[in-house]
C-alpha cells in the first residue's frame, strides 16, 4: 500500500513529472515571458532524468559518475558518452543534438548560477529543440510517447506556439529571399538558433527575433566571426606588469593579440614552438659560451 505523505516515482516517472511542468510553465509563459527560464529549467532537467533511466534500464549502477564509488549520480554530457559506449549501450547521437543539448545545459546553468538574457523567441527555440529531443529519445530507448503523457488541451496549444514560431521563421526566410541575401551571409542566429542572421552590408541582425551582434574579421585569417566568439591570445605572450603599465618583452610576431576560434589555438601552438626554439637557441649559445671559455 502506498503511503500517501510520500512520494516514489522511478526516474522515468521523474522525468515525465518535470517534462509536465516544463510544458505548463512555457504555456504561462506566451503571455508572461518570465516563465521560460521555468520552462527550460524543467525540461533540462527531464533531459537528464531520460538519459539516467536508459542507463538504468542496462544496469541501475551505470547512473553513477564513478561505479566503484556510488556516491554521485553522473551528468548529462557523460551519461550521453556512457550510452554512445557500445559496450555498454551503443546508442547514436548526432553531433547536432548533441550541441543542442550542450547548448540547452548552458542556458539552464546560466539562469541558475549568473546573470542572464533570455528573450522569448530564444527561449521558445530552445524548448522545442530540446522538446522534440526528449519525444524522440522517449519513444525510441523508453517505450514512451510524450503526447500520451501531457493533457491533451497542454499538448494543443504547444502544437499552437511551436507553428507560430514556424511561421516567424517562415516569414524571416522570405524577407531573405525577397532582399536576395546571398546564402553566404545568412548565419545561424546566437540569440534564437534560427538561419536567419544577415551579415550581408554590416545589416548584422537576425530576421526573426531581431538580435543584433557585431560581426568583425579575423585579422589572421581574414574570416567573419561573431565579436564575442573572438579570442584573446595576450596571456600567451611574453609580457610584464610594472608600476601600473604592462610591458611586451615578445609578441613572437604578432601585432593584433585576438582570434577567431579556429585561429587562436594555432596561434597558441605557434608561440609555443617559437619559444621553445628561441629556450634552445639560448641553451646552445650557452654551451658553446662554455666551450670557448674552456679553451
Amino acid at each position: 500500500m502506498s503511503d500517501p505523505d510520500s512520494i516514489d516515482l522511478s526516474l522515468l516517472e521523474n522525468s515525465h513529472a518535470f517534462l509536465n511542468e516544463a510544458v505548463a510553465k512555457a504555456l504561462v509563459a506566451t503571455t508572461d515571458i518570465r516563465h521560460w527560464q521555468f520552462a527550460i529549467l524543467n525540461l533540462v532537467q527531464s533531459l537528464e532524468l531520460s538519459l539516467k533511466a536508459a542507463l538504468s534500464a542496462i544496469h541501475p549502477i551505470l547512473v553513477y559518475e564513478d561505479i566503484d564509488s556510488p556516491k554521485n549520480s553522473l551528468s548529462s554530457i557523460r551519461a550521453i558518452q556512457r550510452l554512445e559506449n557500445p559496450k555498454i549501450g551503443g546508442f547514436t547521437f548526432s553531433e547536432r543534438d548533441k550541441a543542442r543539448i550542450r547548448s540547452a545545459i548552458k542556458v539552464r546553468n546560466e539562469v541558475t548560477h549568473s546573470d542572464f538574457n533570455l528573450t522569448g523567441q530564444y527561449a521558445a527555440a530552445k524548448f522545442f529543440e530540446i522538446f522534440a529531443f526528449v519525444s524522440d529519445f522517449q519513444r525510441r530507448h523508453l517505450n514512451t510517447n510524450v503526447a500520451d503523457l501531457i493533457p491533451s488541451e497542454n499538448f494543443q496549444q504547444l502544437v499552437q506556439i511551436r507553428r507560430l514560431l514556424d511561421e516567424l521563421v517562415f516569414r524571416a526566410k522570405m524577407r531573405i529571399a525577397e532582399e536576395q541575401v546571398d546564402g553566404r551571409f545568412v548565419w545561424a542566429c546566437p540569440n534564437c538558433g534560427e538561419d536567419t542572421f544577415v551579415i550581408e552590408d554590416g545589416a548584422d541582425i537576425c530576421y526573426v527575433c531581431s538580435h543584433e551582434e557585431r560581426v568583425v574579421e579575423c585579422a589572421h585569417c581574414e574570416q567573419l566571426n561573431f565579436k564575442a566568439d573572438m579570442e584573446s591570445f595576450f596571456e600567451s605572450l611574453d609580457t610584464d606588469y610594472d608600476e601600473g603599465q604592462t610591458v611586451m618583452h615578445n609578441s613572437y610576431g604578432y601585432s593584433n593579440f585576438e582570434a577567431c576560434p579556429d585561429c587562436v589555438s594555432k596561434i597558441r601552438r605557434d608561440i609555443q614552438e617559437q619559444r621553445a626554439q628561441e629556450e634552445f637557441h639560448r641553451l646552445e649559445e650557452e654551451y658553446y659560451h662554455k666551450l670557448r671559455s674552456l679553451t
